[in-house]
């Protein structure tokens, strides 16, 4: 800023200082005329009554530019260490929930739509080597045919689903259905134990959610915030965790 000041401050007595020289020339080229003498001296001095103030203009623009920038500058940093003294909580509530979601409607997007009844759904084949080790992934939803979840996956849970089939030796492990599964109390329990919200909530609401249910590790975001309808997007714990970070 210093230097910047001491250029602009170079240019602005050049540009005082050659009209200074070159008035003192004209005036002084020997002419001993008195009344052209004086008539080159009101000139000179009019010129400088005009330029004068142009150049006082010109000087504060400057000025006012540099320190302005200095000041936006100034006044971002304050902002960002505001928003850095914010809470998990605090951030959370300026989020929409749009923002951050995944998108259901986004063809990338790994989800399994029923297309068969439940029994005939295989863990193992459908599930497990159709979407999980094909596409690398851990979770997956699962949907009807009109776009509504009705139940969210875990890796974690159907392995342990099947590894206590095989263990109690009751029936052909990679014989097991999604409906058996889902008939069983407590992994049913943990595959719809998913939350809902519309599509004007914020990310708080989602955690909430995800806080008020130990089983639940997923929110969708629907057309009118219940279970009932389409989905449209898609929120992890994971994704609320990292959008809390501070």
């Amino acid at each position: 800023m210093k230097c910047l000041l001491q250029s602009s401050n170079r240019v602005a007595l050049s540009f005082c200082i050659r009209p200074a020289i070159s008035a003192a020339v004209f005036l002084g080229d020997g002419d001993k005329d008195v009344g052209i003498a004086d008539k080159r001296f009101a000139l000179v001095r009019d010129t400088f009554t005009m330029l004068l103030p142009v150049l006082g203009t010109w000087v504060g623009t400057i000025l006012a530019f540099y320190f302005s920038r200095e000041n936006f500058a100034e006044a971002a940093k304050q902002t960002a260490n505001l928003v850095k003294q914010l809470s998990p909580e605090q951030k959370l509530e300026q989020i929409p929930v749009v923002e951050a979601m995944i998108s259901l409607e986004d063809m990338t997007t790994v989800k399994y739509t029923l297309s068969k009844p439940e029994d005939k759904v295989k863990l193992w084949e459908d599930i497990v080597e159709g979407v999980f080790n094909k596409y690398d992934k851990n979770r997956l939803p699962i949907l009807d045919d009109a776009g509504r979840v009705k139940y969210v996956i875990h890796r974690s849970i159907i392995d342990k689903f099947i590894a206590e089939k095989a263990i109690s030796g009751d029936t052909d492990a990679k014989s097991l259905s999604l409906s058996d599964m889902i008939a069983s109390d407590n992994y049913g329990q943990v595959a719809a134990a998913f939350g809902a919200v519309g599509k004007t909530t914020k990310l708080i609401a989602v955690k909430q959610q995800i806080d008020g249910n130990p089983n639940c590790s997923d929110v969708f975001v629907t057309e009118d915030g219940t279970k009932n309808s389409r989905a449209v997007g898609w929120i992890t714990n994971v994704i609320v965790a990292e959008k809390a970070k501070l």
